[in-house]
């Protein structure tokens, strides 16, 4: 009888990859995997779950656009949907009005841009609407602005405080001690390739000579960044960096020729770079020098029409939490009108970054996110959840149960590993009973194991099951009288070992580890047993 062979793998740092070839997986790579994160060191465990910081229903129409964080006097956390603007202080949201009843009006189809400056906040509502507006947490309303070339005087040469004023645009940035504002309409006519920026250290001044217009990469620019003291200029065909500090010395830079994105939603900045999706070729990232494609692993959903051409605009990228949330809007049976998933991308994983699948308990994708500090320096890691009008905290790793809409709800959590054929998929063999290192829970919980073979990996065509089952850990430990695995103090760092079923007579296995609902799980590694039978020819 042949040897028992072993083969560890206890890497899982690959992420997620929808090659469709499953020849190209690495073993650290897994086709199929949702709500479970990567540990750097190698394992995989159940994401943080995700939490409402409003108890009380956003009001309105609930048409998510962005959220900002906003610094001034006090912290607060900035909502804008469709029609309306809100702020926040860690909890419910208050409607910002620029007069008593009367809600800040936004044309923007995208919702409005937010810039800080100091302690007051610049709002540009789109480029039919108004001047724009500036509010600071003190005041009980924003102030309207009046829109730059319009009367009494319609341009200021030199700062003066007579003048509030801003084009009106549907993108501002700060940058380089100025304001900028892109995508413009000056006295009625508009210029959509035109950016402007405002008077040294004075954004509510602007000079009629003051911009540039880049006219390459199609009609409107569409989104605006600042990576590496660049102000980056997208377009929908192409990328442009502005170079320099005034308008003696600022130059336009191509970054790239065919890449852009249809509209700020698709940009999400990090403190090193920015990532944008340019639909259909994918999401890259750009660091101030070249521009790399951090979306090999994921373009099969595109090039499979599993977000086909009307989702292009349902994209949305966020930086939460030191990693990119890219919402989408997939399906593999048509198309669909809100997000269903987030790729979550960590580029501190493995060599060059992972890709995870999150959704929420209730099956959606959150997006429109960022991070935010409140007053007393408590972090908040924030996205929108697309139909309830709430805005969620993820990455809550104390809590194990998703809350929204006032509802507590468990979510499904698995990941599926690729095909192990140890070396030869053409020589059967007969895999023994392997071995796990999970992750020790407090509470006693079960792991469901689904076995598959020779690549028939059709959801319900699973040759075996079996189940991972643990007791709960004990609270200290007896010398001489307790098992391997057994913790010394807490559960969260310790693991246990465990033995599996057979997993049959085959060439080639997969497994996917189901985890329990409503409680946090992990796995460390998986200890495959095996014999190889005789080939005949």
């Amino acid at each position: 009888m042949a040897k028992v062979r072993v083969r560890e793998i206890k890497d899982f740092t690959g992420g997620l990859n929808y090659r469709a070839d499953q020849f190209q997986l690495a073993d650290n790579e897994s086709p199929d995997m949702s709500n479970v994160e990567i540990d750097p060191r190698g394992g995989i465990f159940s994401r943080g779950a995700m939490r409402e910081i409003n108890a009380t229903a956003v009001s309105g129409t609930w048409a998510p656009k962005r959220l900002f964080p906003f610094y001034g006097a006090n912290a607060r956390v900035m909502l804008s949907t469709a029609t309306t603007v809100y702020h926040s202080s860690g909890s419910n949201f208050t409607v910002l009005n620029y007069g008593a009843g009367t809600p800040i009006a936004t044309t923007n189809t995208n919702g409005p841009c937010f810039a800080q400056w100091g302690k007051k906040l610049y709002i540009s509502t789109g480029a039919t609407g108004s001047g724009g507006y500036v509010w600071e947490t003190g005041d009980t309303y924003a102030t309207a602005l009046t829109a730059s070339g319009s009367a009494p005087t319609a341009w200021q040469t030199t700062p003066t405080s007579a003048e509030r004023k801003m084009p009106t645009a549907e993108l501002i940035h700060v940058h380089a001690s100025k304001l900028f504002a892109a995508n413009v309409d000056i006295a009625g006519t508009k210029y959509p390739n035109r950016i402007y920026w405002s008077l040294e250290n004075s954004p509510e001044n602007w000079d009629e000579d003051d911009y540039i217009e880049i006219n390459g990469g199609g009609d409107g620019i569409t989104a605006l960044a600042v990576v590496s003291g660049q102000l980056i200029i997208f377009k929908p065909n192409s990328v442009y960096a502005l170079f320099g500090y005034d308008s003696t010395n600022f130059q336009v830079v191509e970054v790239s020729p065919s890449l852009g994105v249809n509209n700020f939603h698709d940009v999400a900045v990090t403190d090193k770079g920015v990532f944008f999706n340019s639909f259909p070729e994918g999401v890259f990232y750009y660091n101030g020098s070249t521009i790399s494609d951090v979306f090999q692993n994921l373009r099969p959903i595109i090039d499979l029409g599993y977000v086909d051409s009307l989702g292009a605009n349902k994209f949305r990228l966020s930086w939460v939490g030191q990693r990119l949330w890219v919402s989408a809007p997939y399906s593999q049976s048509g198309s669909v009108a809100h997000p269903t998933v987030n790729f979550v991308y960590d580029p501190s994983v493995g060599e060059g970054g992972a890709w995870m699948q999150f959704t929420t308990s209730d099956s959606k994708g959150v997006f429109s996110g960022c991070n935010w500090r409140n007053d007393s320096g408590t972090e908040y890691r924030l996205l929108c959840h697309p139909t309830l009008a709430r805005v969620l905290q993820v990455d809550m790793y104390s809590q194990e149960l998703d809350n929204i809409a006032t509802v507590e709800s468990s979510f499904a959590s698995y990941y599926r590993t690729k095909w192990f054929d140890a070396g030869s998929y053409t020589q059967r063999k007969m895999f023994r009973r392997p071995e796990f290192v999970v992750k020790q829970s407090t509470i006693a919980q079960t792991i469901g194991v689904k076995v598959y073979h020779d690549f028939d990996e059709a959801e319900g065509n699973e040759r075996r099951t079996f189940n991972i089952t643990q007791l709960p850990i004990s609270l200290g430990m007896v010398w001489g009288s307790s098992n391997w695995g057994d913790d010394w103090s807490t559960g969260a760092v310790s693991s246990l070992l465990v033995t599996g079923n057979n997993l049959g007579l085959a060439q080639t296995v997969q497994l996917e580890f189901d985890g329990p609902l409503g409680q946090t799980w992990g796995l460390n590694s998986i200890g495959y047993k095996y014999q190889p039978r005789q080939v005949k020819g």
